[in-house]
C-alpha cells in the first residue's frame, strides 16, 4: 500500500494547505510566498468560480502537494467559454526528489482527459520553466499563449496628477450600462474573465471583497467608454518577500535610502507583507491608451487614501495599455501563459495571435 494518498481537498484541509504555500517560495532575486491567510480556500474560490483542488497527503507528513485546476467563464475566441485554470502546483521541498510530481501528474491526466487549461509561470520561476520543458510523458503539452508584464506601481510620490472630471466611482444605476459595455470590450482579448456586476457586493465567493464603489467608469459625451476597478485583497490573498538573493540583499539598504527622493518603492524587509492594490477589471473603447491613462490618475489620486504602497496591474506584453503603466515609477514582474493539454487538438482553433487579458487579481 503506497504512503501517499491524492485525493480532493476538504474544507478541513485549509492549515495544511497553508503550511505547504509557506514551504514552498518561488526562487529568484526576490523570493516570494504566496500566501492565502486566513483559509485557503477564499483566495481559491475567487481564482476560479468552480474550484477543483487536489491534494497529496502522506500517511505520517500530512498534505505535501497540491494542485488546483477549478473552471471560470473566460472570452475565447470572443465566446463565453468554460476554461480550466491551472495554479498552485506545490510540493513540499522534502518530497520533490522521489516520484511525486509523477503521482500529481497522473491525478493531472486523469481529472483532465480532453480538457486544457490555463497556467501562468513566473519568469523567474527556473524549476516551474525546466519541468515545462522537460517533455516528460506524464506532463500535458504546455503551448506557449503569451507573455504577461505585471506593474507594481509607486503611489508613493505626492506628485500632482491630471485627473479627469470624466471619471466617476460606479453605482447601482449604471450596472446594465456596464455589462453592455463590458462584454462587448472585454471580448475582443484572450482568457478575459467575464463579468456578472449584479453580483458585485453580494456574497458570492467569485466576488469575495469587491464592491461597485471601486469600479471607476469614464464618460465621454454620455457613453460609458472605459472601466477599472481597485481591489483590496489583502484579507485572503498575501505577498511575503521571504528573502533576497545575491547582491540585492546587500544594496538594498542603498536602494531604499534613494526611494524618498525617487518616489520608487522600497524593497521591504524580509518576511514582510507587500501592502498593495490590485487594478482589475480594466477596459476601455477600442483598447485607446489615452482613455486608460485617464482611467489610472483619478485612480491613483483616489488609491493614496488608502495605507498602501502601490498598485499591482498587469497586461499582455504587446498590449499598447502597459505603456500607460511604464510611464509610472514601479516594478516589474513578467511571467510566461500557456495553454496546457493532452490533446493538443481541442486548442487549435484558439487565436492565439490576439491580445490576451492577464486578470492577475485572480491568477
Amino acid at each position: 500500500m503506497s504512503e501517499y494518498t491524492i485525493r480532493p481537498a476538504r474544507a478541513g484541509d485549509s492549515r495544511g494547505l497553508l503550511n505547504l504555500l509557506s514551504s514552498t517560495a518561488q526562487e529568484g532575486a526576490v523570493r516570494l510566498t504566496f500566501e492565502r491567510e486566513p483559509d485557503y480556500f477564499h483566495a481559491a474560490s475567487v481564482s476560479t468560480s468552480s474550484p477543483e483542488i487536489w491534494v497529496m497527503d502522506h500517511q505520517h507528513a500530512g498534505i505535501v502537494g497540491t494542485f488546483s485546476i477549478g473552471k471560470r467563464a473566460v472570452f475565447v475566441n470572443g465566446e463565453k467559454t468554460e476554461v480550466r485554470y491551472g495554479s498552485d502546483l506545490r510540493i513540499h521541498p522534502a518530497f520533490q526528489r522521489g516520484r511525486a510530481l509523477f503521482r500529481m501528474f497522473g491525478q493531472y491526466r486523469e481529472s483532465m482527459q480532453n480538457d486544457w487549461m490555463q497556467t501562468v509561470i513566473l519568469d523567474d520561476n527556473k524549476a516551474s520553466m525546466n519541468t515545462v520543458g522537460s517533455g516528460r510523458n506524464i506532463l500535458p503539452q504546455y503551448v506557449p499563449a503569451g507573455h504577461f508584464t505585471t506593474r507594481l506601481i509607486s503611489n508613493r510620490k505626492r506628485t500632482a496628477l491630471r485627473t479627469s472630471r470624466a471619471v466617476r466611482r460606479a453605482d447601482v444605476n449604471d450596472i446594465s450600462a456596464m455589462q453592455a459595455f463590458f462584454d462587448r470590450e472585454a471580448a475582443n482579448k484572450q482568457f478575459y474573465p467575464c463579468y456578472d456586476f449584479s453580483l458585485i457586493g453580494s456574497d458570492d465567493p467569485y466576488y469575495r471583497g469587491q464592491s461597485l464603489q471601486d469600479f471607476f467608469i469614464l464618460e465621454e459625451k454620455g457613453e460609458i467608454t472605459g472601466i477599472a476597478a481597485l481591489w483590496n485583497q489583502k484579507s485572503f490573498k498575501q505577498t511575503r518577500v521571504s528573502g533576497y538573493s545575491g547582491s540585492l540583499k546587500y544594496l538594498r539598504p542603498v536602494y531604499n535610502a534613494s526611494t524618498r527622493f525617487t518616489g520608487m518603492l522600497p524593497l521591504p524587509a524580509v518576511n514582510a507583507v507587500n501592502r498593495y492594490l490590485t487594478l482589475h477589471s480594466v477596459v476601455v473603447k477600442n483598447n485607446r491608451p489615452a482613455r486608460f491613462s485617464k482611467l489610472l490618475n483619478t485612480i491613483r489620486r483616489i488609491a493614496r487614501r488608502y495605507d498602501v504602497d502601490g498598485i499591482a496591474c498587469g497586461f499582455d506584453s504587446r498590449d499598447p495599455l502597459l505603456k500607460v503603466l511604464q510611464r509610472c515609477p514601479g516594478h516589474t514582474l513578467t511571467s510566461q501563459h500557456f495553454l496546457a493539454t493532452y490533446q493538443p487538438e481541442a486548442i487549435a482553433d484558439i487565436n492565439l495571435s490576439t491580445l490576451v487579458y492577464p486578470e492577475i487579481s485572480r491568477l
